[in-house]
Parts: structure tokens; sequence; C-alpha cells
């Protein structure tokens, strides 16, 4: 991997990370997309509806056609939900990173950089709600460009955060991450960080909720 140098961000990131971070959700939800398939609800709607199709036709053509029309459809839906996911990031906190990341001392965004390319983003904020009475950064927007997954940037950009949240005297680093996204289970938790609860974001009434992991990371007093 060709070596790459973390800096904050400036102005004239704006567009690339945008597009870094579009991709890197974009490409994520494969991931995301097949532990919904084992969600019982899901299981019954792929059994019922063929067979339901094979009983009221009796063609086994149709029952394989409602099959693959059921799974393309629950596809572009789970896809749809995402883009609309990064659509509303983009117009919240990433439409205006200067004040949302760098208008105080308390937050901060930064640029993994490697000949002249964006290649990685991570952005660091103070925690909506005190974690049990401490005071927390939040870890966000962490996308690296796949061509360098896999290879330590992103634990570097992690130590980043880790280091600007210590320098600014919180208590610890605080994240959330779907269940599946395993490669970034094993980064966090190889920095310190352990899973304090699980939430979900709805989806529908048949696809339930898409599971939410919620990561801490606390320093310890001689930290």
């Amino acid at each position: 991997m060709a070596p790459y140098d973390i800096r904050r961000y400036q102005d004239h990131d704006w567009e690339t990370v945008r597009e870094l971070f579009s991709k890197g959700m974009l490409e994520n939800v494969s991931y995301d997309f097949w532990p919904i398939l084992k969600k019982t609800r899901v299981i019954l709607v792929f059994l019922g509806v063929p067979f339901a199709v094979v009983l009221w036709s009796g063609s086994l053509v149709l029952c394989l056609l409602s099959l693959f029309g059921l799974l393309a459809g629950l596809w572009l839906y789970f896809r749809h939900v995402i883009k609309q996911y990064v659509y509303n990031s983009l117009n919240t906190d990433l439409l205006d990173i200067q004040k949302s990341f760098l208008s105080g001392r308390d937050s901060s965004f930064w640029v993994a950089e490697s000949e002249h390319q964006i290649v990685g983003i991570i952005g660091a904020r103070p925690a909506k709600t005190l974690i049990g009475g401490g005071k927390y950064q939040e870890l966000v927007r962490l996308s690296v460009k796949r061509s360098f997954r896999g290879k330590g940037m992103a634990r570097t950009l992690v130590r980043t955060v880790l280091q600007f949240a210590r320098d600014q005297g919180y208590d610890g680093v605080v994240l959330e991450t779907t269940c599946s996204n395993h490669p970034a289970h094993r980064v966090y938790e190889s920095l310190g960080f352990w899973k304090s609860h699980e939430t979900g974001y709805y989806l529908n009434w048949w696809l339930g909720f898409l599971s939410v992991w919620h990561y801490q990371c606390d320093f310890s007093p001689q930290a």
C-alpha cells in the first residue's frame, strides 16, 4: 500500500469527501442485506408467497419467478433505504463540513491522503447524550477507499479520533455500526471498544429492524 498522511479537512476536499462517503455506504449494502434474509418474517414471506402462487397457478415457473421477484424487490427497497440515508447525510453535517466539524475545538474532521488523493475520512464530535455521567466524543463518517481497506488505514483513523478525544479531556469515544460489519467490529474491538448495547433502525412491517450496534471506548484515569 502506498504511504499516506492523516490531516485535517480543508474546503477543497469537500466534493471528494462526499463522494468517498457515498460510495463507501453503497458498497457496504450487501453486508447489511444478507442478514435481513434470515429474519423470521422475511423467511415466512419468501416461503408463503411462492407456495400461494403454486396453489393458485400450479406453475413451478411462476413460483420461481415470484421468489426471484421478491428477492429483487427486497434488494431494491433496501438499497433505496441506504441511498436515502446517504442523501440525508449529504444534506446535513456533510453539507457544510467546516461548520459541522471545524467551527469549535470540540469537534474535527480528518482525511487520509495518499499520492495527492483522499482515500479515507473520519469525523469526531461531542456525543449528544451523557454516557454514564461521562463526557464522550462520537466517532462518525468513517470510510476508506476499497483498495485501501484491510491494510490498517481504518485503525489509524480511529486512533486519530481516540487521541483527539483524550487531548480534549473527554472520558471516551462512542460510535454506531451495523451488526453485520464484521471487519469494522474487529478494528474497533482491537482498539479497546466494547459493544455497550444494540438498537434497531425500522425498515417496514415485514422486514422489521436493521440491527445497529453501539460501541464504547472508555479512557482510564491514567490515559
